[in-house]
């Protein structure tokens, strides 16, 4: 999708807390970052391999938005 990277920088900018928004990295290999954090739907490209800690989108532990901001604000 080409407009992929452009559609996430902007929901970010829409939904996330300004700490959020300044640290943003938009990979395809997720595992080649270097962060605490990983917000990602699935454990392909790297996510499984992340150095941090992978916030799971949809999964039990992390099943929306508002569990994540919640789980960030009392974590960073």
């Amino acid at each position: 999708n080409p407009t992929a990277a452009n559609d996430k920088i902007i929901w970010v900018k829409r939904f996330l807390p300004e700490y959020a928004r300044k640290r943003v990295i938009i990979s395809h290999n997720k595992n080649l970052n270097a962060g605490d954090y990983l917000i990602d739907d699935n454990l392909r490209n790297g996510a499984d391999k992340f150095a941090g800690k992978h916030i799971h989108f949809g999964s039990e532990e992390f099943p929306d938005w508002k569990t994540i901001i919640k789980f960030l604000d009392n974590n960073v």
